[in-house]
């Protein structure tokens, strides 16, 4: 019998011997996937967002820590020099960052109570209302979204003296005047500007969680004979707890960065006006770093604000989930 020679597709035959398989065009790509991640499309897709987060937030951040250690001239940013921690001594030293340590803890104080109160009674009558929901939840949420500047300056033309709201205290034997031009008055003015703005958001948030609460629970404190005000502090206040926790944190750590509204009060000249009664620690910041060009100073008060920040996630991670266990 003659041999067969005809070699099958894919293989080649030896001389005098079996056919051989040929290696297949496709086997190096297999083992390549083998040993890439199995989400590297993953990866390959949000490493653009992760640059980017990289680029504008961490990366200012390390800058921030080595500039904190340095003597910076903001005109001549390449001629630095190493001064250890004097910076953070000068700081610590310096009564106008003391006073502006006292000034945002007061404000912070006076702040978080307040839109949490706010937030989550007005959510309760939200919830219950039978009508216009959607329209009313809109209307505290408009706020929230509206520019800073236009909100400040409006109520600024409330509270000048001769204004609406001024005319009004008057008439009624309470102080009236100028409020934020008022030393003693302009951080009580700054507090009602930020929690008008930022209410809107934690009323949002509560109201979530309300319609997260079983609604047989309200039915059986109802059959128990609980009133109105005995339901909310018996099944609202202990159903939204972890909501609770979520808007004080967040709000201490949008409280303790605010800016903008002083800022507008202060007209943009000397900030922290009127005789400092609104200079707040990103206030001094900004003064240190671009007022004053003092950018080392500047950098170790923003790595204490950012301490500060950090240990406020880490508390609402850590309450987060023992509210949850």
């Amino acid at each position: 019998m003659g041999s067969d020679l005809t070699a099958r597709p894919g293989s080649t035959a030896g001389p005098g011997g079996p056919p051989t398989s040929r290696p297949r065009a496709t086997d190096w790509r297999t083992r390549l996937r083998a040993r890439l991640p199995e989400n590297l499309t993953a990866w390959a897709m949000v490493a653009p967002a992760v640059a980017l987060l990289l680029w504008w937030f961490v990366w200012p951040i390390v800058q921030s820590v080595l500039l904190s250690f340095q003597q910076v001239n903001k005109f001549h940013f390449d001629e630095r020099e190493f001064v250890g921690l004097a910076n953070y001594q000068a700081l610590f030293a310096d009564p106008a960052f003391g006073r502006s340590l006292g000034i945002t803890a007061t404000f912070i104080a006076l702040v978080v109570p307040a839109q949490t109160l706010l937030a989550i009674l007005i959510a309760a009558m939200l919830v219950s209302a039978s009508r216009g929901r959607t329209a009313l939840r809109t209307a505290v949420f408009v706020p929230y979204m509206t520019s800073t500047v236009a909100v400040t300056t409006i109520f600024m033309q409330l509270f000048v003296s001769g204004g609406p709201v001024s005319a009004s205290l008057e008439a009624l034997g309470l102080p009236g005047g100028t409020w934020y031009a008022e030393p003693s008055t302009a951080l009580y003015f700054l507090v009602l500007v930020y929690v008008y703005m930022f209410v809107g958001l934690y009323i949002v948030i509560f109201v979530g969680g309300m319609e997260s609460i079983d609604a047989s629970l309200y039915e059986a404190a109802e059959v128990d004979g609980a009133g109105v005000l005995r339901r909310f502090w018996s099944v609202t206040v202990p159903g939204v707890r972890p909501f609770t926790v979520f808007v004080v944190l967040t709000g201490f750590i949008q409280a303790v960065q605010v800016f903008d509204q002083a800022y507008v009060i202060s007209g943009g000249t000397t900030l922290g006006s009127p005789a400092g009664a609104t200079s707040t620690i990103v206030i001094f910041i900004y003064q240190q770093a671009f007022r004053l060009n003092a950018v080392g100073l500047g950098s170790a008060a923003t790595v204490i604000l950012l301490v500060a920040i950090v240990a406020a996630g880490i508390l609402s991670r850590l309450a987060a989930r023992r509210t949850n266990s």
